[in-house]
């Protein structure tokens, strides 16, 4: 059986290059901080699952983006696709008490992931790319750097991330079209279908192939919270019951870990239905968690051992 966003299928493959671009974070509970952001926390994941990849972000010079930094350095993840800014301060989050959900999330403006530049050293070609949407909310340096990296990378996997008011159609159509994969939940999915005025049948696979059809999308990745993911890719679709979650604690990061497991099946060549199951399993695992990471590269021990059994 072939699949139609197959990138590689053998372990010499896995070890090519790629790159993981978008926003690295501070969420600031006022009197406590948890680093985040959507692209580091897949960056981080990948790390921890043996994927060969570089981060590229921005940091501020600035209290924040030195711990940011402090911690890449203790994972012994690479450095040299992360600038410092001396203007721009590093992303902040501020995580405000809400009386209906909780916690409500002020994204601040001009950050220094608006502005990433370019790295100066950067192996070529790029086996493939993965980015978010939030980084690239306005129209300059961050946007141009993208636009690069997608000249030079094989395949784009978009993993985007629907934050009010830091979107708009206009400004999202352009990284929606031609990319390789696009994942997003499934309330994401309606919105999307809503404001392109897509119309579709009730069902998802029809859903997703509509809006797949409008965008010259190879794929579309789908994570529907308890009842599950999905994906589909012109020839089949597949769908995948949700994994069950021993000690709920939040599900903050459940998503990106879902990316990581995903894209970590995918670069091994498994099947559409043991990429699901994989996503579903890290995802379960980080709702048991603090945050939206592990603490400890020790976190990822049993799935490596788990899943590569056999080889």
């Amino acid at each position: 059986m072939t699949y139609a966003f197959d990138m590689v299928r053998s372990m010499h493959d896995f070890k090519r290059f790629g790159a993981i671009f978008g926003e690295c974070l501070v969420d600031d509970f006022g009197d406590s901080q948890r680093l985040g952001g959507a692209p580091f926390n897949v960056a981080r994941h990948l790390h921890g699952l043996g994927v060969p990849a570089i981060f590229i972000s921005q940091v501020g010079d600035d209290i924040n983006g030195r711990n940011i930094l402090d911690h890449m350095r203790q994972w012994q993840m690479p450095l040299s696709g992360v600038a410092v800014s001396k203007t721009l301060p590093t992303g902040r989050v501020e995580v405000l008490p809400d009386p209906i959900e909780g916690h409500r999330f002020e994204i601040l403006p001009h950050q220094a992931y608006d502005g990433i530049p370019f790295p100066e050293k950067l192996p070529e070609p790029v086996s493939w790319l993965y980015h978010g949407s939030l980084a690239l909310r306005e129209f300059g340096t961050s946007r141009q750097t993208l636009q690069k990296l997608a000249s030079i990378s094989n395949k784009r996997f978009l993993d985007i991330n629907l934050r009010a008011p830091w979107w708009t159609p206009d400004t999202l159509a352009p990284l929606l079209t031609d990319s390789s994969i696009l994942k997003c939940n499934v309330d994401e999915l309606e919105t999307l279908l809503a404001v392109f005025s897509l119309r579709s049948g009730p069902v998802l696979r029809d859903k997703m192939r509509v809006f797949a059809d409008r965008f010259s999308l190879e794929s579309m990745l789908l994570t529907c919270g308890p009842e599950g993911s999905a994906y589909w890719d012109h020839n089949d679709f597949y769908e995948a019951a949700a994994e069950p979650v021993n000690n709920l604690v939040n599900t903050v990061g459940a998503g990106d870990a879902f990316s990581a497991a995903w894209l970590w099946s995918l670069l091994r060549g498994e099947s559409p239905e043991l990429r699901l199951r994989r996503g579903g399993e890290l995802a379960a695992a980080v709702c048991a968690l603090q945050g939206a990471t592990p603490d400890s590269l020790d976190f990822y021990e049993s799935f490596m051992s788990r899943w590569t059994q056999g080889e």
